[in-house]
């Protein structure tokens, strides 16, 4: 039975709707993947750069208007 839903018209079309939408997740699980290292992971990245600069002013603040307070006693 399966041999014969392959070998019709509608059996091929699905196999090929089935490998189509398998190239194309893993093209957009590739991309993403290259997005985050580009964007996010990347020290002078669009996010990374700002958040280094944002943890620099916290760091370097000398006036204390930010504090750090433990979570745990």
């Amino acid at each position: 039975m399966f041999r014969r839903i392959l070998s019709s018209r509608s059996g091929q079309t699905s196999i090929e709707y089935l490998l189509l939408i398998v190239v194309a997740v893993s093209i957009g699980l590739a991309f993403m993947k290259k997005m985050d290292e580009y964007l996010i992971q990347n020290p002078d990245g669009i996010i990374g750069k700002p958040l280094k600069e944002f943890k620099s002013s916290l760091n370097s603040d000398t006036n204390g208007r930010y504090s750090r307070f433990p979570l745990r006693k």
